[in-house]
């Protein structure tokens, strides 16, 4: 049986033994996290780089932001670590340059990172034709506040690109996955002793669902005003339910603002949660951005469904678990 091996690497130290952990993933919150408990104290300091292993696969490259080092006489000594992946420093830090910024993801990216530690524009993977769109300048406009990572994520964004960190800590320019053959899957059948995870829920919600977007308002260019309407409709929604949202440019083309509105709505109408033993599955970790086939029926899933969050957690009383969150593909 695989022991899902975990193993976290700084530069003066590589630790294999915990006494808990978790390691969280978060397709659309890519900052993730990470914190260890152990038993022995090591070489690690605040501001370290680090990189966690599952397996000997890379699931997370991060920065050790806390260490506590704690002794009582009925628990002995305790050395816990924690941090957050790479994407931290995009959030955390301030554009402090507020002059005319390049119209390309590349030129964007490479001049916004360029004081920022640890991070260069290698960093950067262009994918689906994302390194040769130009970007309108009103997507490029900076605020006094505004994050690196929110003026990038703004940008891609504009242009139908999900802006994401990869575990290797690349950050990655894609469109968003709608479909997708399925690596994992999770089935139960009525017979329990079959369950594919210890426990599992499906929520569904037509509460922020309608069923049709119109997106109405106004382009201006140098001589005139241009009227905008489109409509997106959706044909799962069980009754009429229009909504009806203002529009102005700022926003992106119209039509992709009805869509992602529509895509949104969509993956919000039903989520799924479950826990499974162990951090793999047929020699695979689990793993974000990936599919997986679904075959609940006493929950009502049954389709391939996005993987968009997940937790490896390590506890005394619970052994080894991922926690996983999927939803329809599709969403910015």
């Amino acid at each position: 049986m695989n022991r899902d091996e975990v193993l976290l690497t700084v530069k003066n130290a590589r630790v294999d033994k915990f006494i808990s952990y978790s390691i969280e993933a978060d397709l659309f919150s890519p900052e993730g996290s990470f914190s260890f408990e152990c038993d022995s104290q090591y070489d690690i300091n605040e501001g370290d780089l680090c990189e966690i292993y599952v397996n000997r696969v890379v699931v997370l490259t991060g920065i050790v932001l806390t260490t506590r080092r704690t002794l009582s006489k009925q628990g002995g000594p305790r050395f816990s670590v924690e941090g957050k992946s790479t994407a931290w420093l995009l959030s955390n830090t301030s554009v402090t340059k507020f002059g005319a910024l390049p119209k390309t993801l590349p030129g964007l990216a490479e001049k916004l990172v360029r004081d920022i530690p640890f991070i260069s524009k290698k960093d950067f993977v262009y994918n689906s034709g994302a390194s040769k769109d130009r970007i309108k300048r009103q997507f490029v406009e900076v605020s006094p506040g505004d994050s690196v990572f929110d003026v990038i994520k703004k940008a891609a964004n504009s242009q139908g690109y999900l802006f994401w960190v990869s575990p290797e800590g690349q950050f990655v320019f894609d469109k968003p996955l709608a479909r997708g053959s399925a690596n994992f899957h999770i089935h139960a059948f009525e017979d329990v002793s079959e369950m594919d995870y210890i426990e599992g829920s499906v929520t569904k919600s037509i509460e922020s669902g309608h069923s049709e977007i119109r997106i109405v308002g106004e382009s201006q260019s140098d001589n005139d005003i241009k009227y905008t309407k489109c409509t997106v409709k959706n044909s799962d929604y069980p009754f009429k339910m229009p909504l009806v949202a203002n529009w102005n440019e700022n926003e992106g083309p119209a039509q992709k603002t009805a869509e992602l509105q529509l895509a949104t709505e969509k993956a919000q109408a039903i989520q799924l949660e479950y826990t499974v033993a162990g951090h793999s599955q047929k020699g695979n970790n689990w793993t974000i951005n990936q599919f997986c086939d679904v075959q609940d029926d006493f929950n009502g899933a049954n389709d391939n469904y996005l993987i968009v969050s997940r937790t490896f957690t390590l506890s005394r009383q619970e052994g080894k678990r991922t926690r996983l969150t999927l939803q329809p593909g599709g969403v910015i």
